[in-house]
């Protein structure tokens, strides 16, 4: 009797001891008061899951109080018609990206240099080169959550026209909705619908509708490697374009992938294109 006694009391006393322990650790329910000014501890940040390098992007968002910078380090696009080509260079074009909560992160897009070539076969080339426009952006995951397969966010852009040479004649407004789901570990794949209203050169908007799909597969911690197949839909022209994208990534721990691609022009319509860019977080 006095043994059981003592182990009873030995049990209550030690309650408090196990549920501190298992305060500290952390939990999904915890992980959601997380804000800009009370930063996710390093050990507990997600996987590193970057909106690019092709045209689908992530339905989740920078762990709150962390910035993560996507560039371009270089683009190559070239573009070809009966008697009508235009190449066009990207150097640096950065997506800085900063979390002000589990749920939503504040994006600014810098298109920091671009150089672009246009001419025809009766005509002697038009070039125009300089720092691009700056595009504002939102992001909000609506379901998803770490653990769980699926994921559906929002996205938000505001692109203002603060280039001078090369850049839009006015401001444009894109709303993205993307959608993943983890078949496993390995296994990824990504559904998205994108919708940009598109300044021309005097000013009036028009419609462009780009829906995509993406597979990505990792073959081991340090590489993986994505195909997607995008789609453009301009209103104004009633004009199809479609491309094959792929590429390799590399990842260098938890926290930093280079990735390289191009996008295989499917139709005539489409840029062949080729890139070299990184995703970084902090």
């Amino acid at each position: 009797m006095r043994l059981l006694t003592f182990l009873f009391l030995a049990a209550i006393g030690l309650c408090p001891v196990r549920a501190q322990a298992q305060s500290a650790a952390p939990t999904p329910a915890r992980a959601q008061a997380y804000t800009l000014f009370r930063p996710v501890p390093r050990d507990s940040l997600r996987e590193l899951r970057p909106d690019r390098p092709g045209f689908s992007e992530s339905p989740f968002t920078v762990d709150a109080g962390h910035f993560q910078l996507e560039s371009d380090l270089f683009r190559l696009l070239n573009h070809r018609e009966p008697g009508h080509r235009e190449r066009d260079f990207f150097f640096n074009h950065a997506l800085l990206k900063l979390g002000l909560s589990q749920r939503t992160d504040l994006g600014v897009e810098v298109d920091s240099y671009s150089w672009e070539k246009e001419w025809t076969d009766q005509q002697p080339p038009e070039r125009r080169r300089g720092f691009g426009d700056l595009t504002l952006r939102l992001k909000h995951t609506l379901i998803g959550e770490e653990g769980k397969p699926a994921a559906l966010g929002i996205i938000g852009t505001l692109r203002l026209p603060v280039g001078h040479t090369v850049g839009t004649s006015a401001a444009e407004y894109g709303l993205i909705v993307p959608f993943a789901y983890d078949f496993s570990k390995k296994l990824n794949t990504q559904l998205q619908l994108r919708s940009d209203l598109l300044a021309e050169p005097d000013g009036r908007h028009f419609l462009m509708l780009t829906p995509s799909t993406a597979i990505d597969y990792e073959f081991s911690p340090f590489l993986s490697t994505f195909a997607e197949l995008a789609g453009q839909w301009d209103v104004r022209q009633a004009a199809w374009q479609a491309s094959l994208n792929l590429g390799p990534q590399l990842h260098f721990g938890d926290n930093l992938i280079l990735d390289c691609g191009t996008h295989l022009a499917l139709t005539k319509e489409a840029s062949q294109e080729y890139f070299l860019g990184f995703s970084f977080r902090i």
